[in-house]
């Protein structure tokens, strides 16, 4: 399997490398025009306020140095963008490009036959004229021409920030002669590789741990593949070289729907741990803390819910902010109390796995967290796909080792069903046979023939300790199977005065020592042919073959009489009981069907002339040969 999957991996890799290497072609290696834009920014927190209002009031306008704030979600900010300030002039009149941070909301204001007009550029604007960059996923792109310049000069941005905050010193324009989509360098390629790799990977384990939930029922299987599925998306949203078909950030209610996903994480995060480690079974104290900590997620989630129902965007930002917090120490606090009062394998290898994410996740925030540049923390991932794929490793391993367990404890108390239930069954062969006896018994001693009586009670005492020495453990070998037969067959003789005749005949290619089967297994098919078959004959042989030979792999016991046949026995007069199947033959067939060795079964024939006249009955019972040798 691993093999397989490093080929995977491998030709994922290179498919990547030549698609995003022809990808990259479309840069062009000449030297093309591009120059920064200087900018100024008026705030202000009145929507109603008309571009000539703004435009009349230019000189309120700051550039971004004389800025210390931060951006806020119920503010507006008006940007003029001065062409006029580019050092070098225009090279051509046709369409130029200009690269700004993505906005959330936002309209351009231009120049268009004489008046002034405008188009919507946010990111979650309907119908937006702004592009994602492949270099940046905080930058976009509009297109514009030196026609559109107000006076010759300006373009004025009205836009809004609602999805985090930043500072406004971190918003940069660049205006450059062609559009920089689907356009990579090699330095955008080979950061991408590991975030791609991971995807692969962890997709494949999330859909193999979904699998494993359909297969085998636990949840701790569905929670984890759906809490690894979730960190690929989370990844999957700040990655830099994101197909365009997936339109994932050109919508708002998709935006929130992957802010909201982190709460998820931990929520799905928290629950795989719950089943898991089976808490509520072997830490009922950790069960409580989980349960609450899964609450004040869900609880998170309802608030945040209700933050985008009423457009609270400022909200919404913080409580992704109390998010982090709460996560981070119902997770360190679990950790801590694991560590402490660790009971088993399972929990030292969560120990070790959740250990080593939450390394990766402190080391990701502390590189990220004061950059201004990288508001959301979508960068420098590359710590966070290491943690998460030895996470993953560990609690693959883990899974398995638990299911393994699990596996083989099934096993233990079937074997223990099954021999639970043998033991059952044989009480009730050997009470049945030891009635029958008695009954011989007192037949003899009836009949006054007090010697054969004695010589009955000194063979079925022998028979009897056999019997009860073998049936210790239920099974027995075929040799003292054999023995046992030619004691009974010997009672039964005496019992009945000789009326019928006998013979056991042994291939001489079993090893009858070695061979194992169940104890008096053919003792009941034994006893029915002479009670129900030979006994009611009034005329003819009355003879009684055993035989037992390999055939197939199998251990076949034949036992073939010559007596009335059960049409014959079902229509029999004369008796005043009810017929019924002997309950010492129902009872034999369920062992047999319960055999731990593999299910042996029984057949019965009934045999006939050319005139279809019963001549008798011949019982095959088939026992697999090969678990036994």
């Amino acid at each position: 399997m691993s093999v397989s999957l490093s080929k995977f991996l491998l030709t994922f890799a290179f498919a990547l490398l030549t698609v995003n290497g022809y990808l990259a072609q479309n840069r062009h290696t000449e030297t093309l025009f591009e120059d920064s834009i200087e900018f100024k920014v008026f705030r202000t927190t009145d929507a109603q306020m008309s571009f000539d209002q703004v435009y009349d009031n230019l000189d309120d306008f700051l550039p971004k140095e004389q800025i210390n704030e931060k951006t806020h979600p119920n503010e507006i900010y008006w940007i003029a963008l001065d062409l006029g300030s580019i050092k070098e002039p225009f090279p051509k009149n046709g369409d130029y490009f200009i690269t700004l941070n993505c906005f959330d909301f936002g309209h351009a204001f231009y120049q268009k036959n004489g008046s002034i007009a405008k188009k919507p550029i946010g990111q979650f604007d309907e119908g937006t004229k702004s592009a994602k960059t492949s270099s940046s996923i905080y930058h976009c792109e509009i297109p514009f021409s030196k026609s559109s310049l107000i006076d010759n000069r300006y373009l004025f941005l009205r836009v809004k920030r609602i999805k985090f905050i930043e500072s406004i010193k971190n918003w940069t324009f660049t205006i450059q002669e062609e559009s920089s989509q689907n356009t990579y360098t090699w330095a955008d390629i080979k950061s991408s590789i590991p975030t791609y790799m991971y995807m692969g990977v962890g997709f494949i384990m999330g859909v193999a741990m979904l699998l494993f939930y359909v297969y085998f029922g636990k949840m701790e299987f569905l929670f984890y593949s759906l809490f690894v599925l979730s960190i690929i998306v989370y990844l999957f949203q700040g990655e830099l070289i994101l197909p365009e078909k997936l339109q994932l950030n050109n919508s708002f209610v998709v935006s929130w729907l992957l802010d909201a996903n982190t709460i998820l994480l931990g929520t799905l995060y928290l629950l795989f741990a719950l089943f898991y480690l089976d808490l509520k079974k072997v830490y009922p104290r950790a069960y409580t803390f989980i349960k609450i900590g899964i609450y004040a997620h869900v609880l998170l989630l309802t608030t945040d819910v209700f933050f985008f129902s009423f457009r609270y965007h400022l909200g919404h930002i913080y409580l992704l902010q109390i998010l982090r917090i709460v996560s981070f120490l119902i997770t360190i606090s679990f950790l801590i109390y694991l560590f402490i009062y660790k009971k088993n394998r399972i929990s030292i290898i969560f120990l070790f796995g959740g250990s080593i994410y939450m390394i990766s996740i402190c080391i990701y925030y502390y590189f990220n967290m004061g950059s201004d540049a990288d508001p959301m923390l979508y960068g420098n991932s590359l710590v966070l796909i290491v943690g998460s794929i030895l996470e993953i490793i560990f609690f693959a391993y883990g899974l398995t080792y638990k299911a393994f367990n699990e596996y083989l404890k099934g096993l233990h108390f079937e074997q223990e069903a099954i021999t639970n239930k043998n033991k059952a069954l044989r009480a009730q062969i050997n009470p049945h046979f030891i009635f029958n006896a008695l009954g011989s018994i007192q037949h003899l001693i009836l009949k006054k023939k007090n010697d054969s009586a004695l010589n009955y009670l000194s063979k079925f005492s022998r028979m009897a300790r056999n019997a009860l020495e073998a049936s210790a453990e239920g099974t027995g070998t075929l040799d003292e199977e054999i023995s046992m037969l030619k004691d009974y067959l010997e009672l039964e003789s005496l019992r009945f005065d000789n009326v019928f005749s006998y013979d056991i005949q042994i291939d001489g290619q079993l090893d009858t020592s070695e061979i194992e089967i169940p104890f008096m297994i053919s003792q009941p098919f034994v006893e029915n042919a002479i009670i129900h078959g030979l006994l009611p004959k009034t005329s003819g042989k009355k003879e009684l073959t055993i035989i037992m030979k390999e055939q197939d792999g199998t251990l076949k016991i034949i036992i073939d009489d010559t007596g009335i046949g059960r049409n014959r026995d079902d229509r029999s007069e004369g008796t005043k009981t009810v017929k019924r199947k002997p309950r010492g033959m129902g009872v034999t067939v369920n062992r047999l069907e319960s055999w731990h060795f593999g299910s042996g079964k029984v057949e019965i024939l009934d045999k006939a002339d050319n005139d279809s006249e019963s001549k008798g009955t011949k019982v095959i019972i088939s026992i697999p040969l090969e678990q036994y040798q």
